[in-house]
């Protein structure tokens, strides 16, 4: 039988909590946690910022059960989520207690499609038809998805799939939302809905976040740092000075005194492209075109592409990169005219999300497997080409892509790239779950050859970061801005 509430005035109790993920053959991970301890109290805003890879996301997921259940390791401690003992009850039974909105959608997606997801959730808590329609219907409009309703996940933007979780946490209604980097892959206009929902809503929010971005300023009630395997409390009036310095966000610029002159001098540039953009699962949705007059990216450049969710940024990136072909126009690099296959040789797309492009047992052949069909290389040749590109982006040639925290497997991604040294790279959200200055030290190493980057993100301070020109999607068509 399921255990009754224990009185409390928090939403959650964490004391004396210590992890450490199970050990593969020959490792012996050191602890995340150590005597691990905070609350949350009931109805509060509560801010959990955290540095690049320190263990938030495993913690947001011991908080609603899944870990150690799914995901072995030694605990030990106590947590209390709305005064249930997670030692005492079964995760199904936590669904309308405590909801998690994962850093990676892909990660939690069950169900077909869109409006299915946001079902499926209602349907394991056995609610009548009536009201599981009325809140699917509720949650489908509030978070703008309509439209999108048998549309597949795999067709969606990451926007899009940020809040197809978002509505499918609002069906579910549970009092305690814990929201791992909610914000990232948003636009603004969304940014701004959710910060307004995280102000005026009734129930209890943790809300984990790799930066401190603008839409923080006045909304939480109590911030916390994770550093050191402990959970602290700060001011937050002073949350976003003490974390920039924890983050290494206070450090130069690492893109600051790049140098302007390369051995090699490239442009890519195209003209009159139409692109389009088309959802296969659902056939009453409109096919859409982007229309891009002109766009050029040079050697040593960084520029960046904003616009709305599901406006046809990736779209463009694929047509950029060779994956896909154009409806019109034409694609050069260095006065030459190129087709998909040699557009795909020179342009590197680093794809929102990193699962897509990593499929090797070890980190060590991840990064070896390029190189391998590269001519006149020796064994010996890669293997230390291997060895100093781990280094440089602090990975462990021994690990499993698999079993690595998100933001490492985005580290990978990069590195397999910065060994394929290509003239220019798209940067699809690269900022998403890292620090400013872990994201920024990514695209310096990517540009030590004089690369062209292109970055898409909806972060303007990151934008400001990087600076360089900035193009604008607007009502289908790419300018300028």
């Amino acid at each position: 039988m399921e255990p009754s509430p224990i009185s409390s005035i928090n939403s959650l109790d964490v004391t004396n909590l210590s992890f450490s993920y199970q050990g593969w053959v020959g490792e012996n991970p050191p602890p995340l946690f150590e005597k691990l301890s905070f609350s949350i109290l009931r109805g509060s805003k509560a801010l959990l910022l955290a540095p690049f890879d320190s263990g938030k996301s495993t913690l947001g997921r011991m908080l609603v059960g899944g870990i150690p259940k799914y995901f072995p390791g030694r605990l030990e401690g106590a947590i209390k989520v709305m005064g249930h003992n997670l030692a005492d009850i079964e995760v199904w039974n936590l669904l309308d207690v405590v909801t998690l909105v994962s850093q990676n959608p892909q990660e939690q997606f069950v169900a077909s499609t869109v409006e299915e997801e946001v079902a499926f959730g209602l349907e394991s808590l056995g609610l009548p038809p009536k009201e599981m329609r009325r809140r699917v219907e509720d949650a489908l409009t509030n978070w703008g998805l309509d439209e999108l309703r048998q549309v597949s996940n795999s067709e969606l933007s990451g926007g899009e799939r940020k809040r197809v979780l978002l509505a499918a946490a609002e069906a579910l209604d549970a009092p305690f939302w814990i929201l791992d980097e909610a914000f990232d892959d948003l636009d603004q206009r969304w940014r701004e809905h959710l910060a307004r929902f995280i102000q005026t809503t009734d129930k209890t929010i943790l809300l984990f976040s790799s930066r401190y971005l603008a839409q923080f300023n006045r909304l939480f009630d109590h911030v916390f740092l994770l550093e050191d395997k402990q959970v602290r409390k700060v001011d937050p009036k002073q949350a976003a000075t003490v974390f920039a310095s924890l983050a290494g966000d206070t450090k130069p610029n690492p893109l600051s005194g790049r140098a302007k002159e390369y051995a090699h001098q490239h442009t890519l540039r195209v003209s009159n492209l139409v692109v389009e953009r088309r959802r296969f699962s659902a056939s009453s949705t409109e096919t859409f075109h982007l229309q891009v007059p002109a766009f050029f990216l040079q050697s040593g450049e960084i520029v960046s592409l904003v616009g709305p969710n599901g406006s046809g940024k990736s779209s463009l990136s694929r047509v950029l990169c060779g994956l896909d072909d154009p409806l019109e126009g034409t694609r050069i690099i260095d006065g030459e005219v190129l087709d998909g296959s040699m557009l795909n040789r020179s342009v590197g797309y680093l794809f929102q999300n990193p699962d897509l492009q990593i499929f090797l047992p070890t980190v060590k052949e991840e990064l070896s497997y390029s190189l391998r069909r590269v001519k006149g290389l020796s064994d010996e040749d890669i293997s230390k080409r291997v060895a100093e590109c781990a280094d440089l982006f602090e990975l462990k040639l021994s690990h499993t892509p698999s079993t690595m925290s998100y933001p490492k497997r985005k580290a990978l991604q990069a590195a397999v790239y910065y060994l394929l040294d290509r003239p220019f790279y798209i940067l699809d959200e690269l900022d998403t779950a890292l620090t400013y200055h872990s994201a920024l030290t990514m695209i310096r190493h990517l540009q030590r050859n004089g690369a062209g980057i292109l970055i898409i993100t909806h972060d303007q301070q990151f934008i400001t970061r990087t600076g360089g020109r900035i193009y604008q999607i607007e009502e289908g068509r790419v300018s300028e801005r």
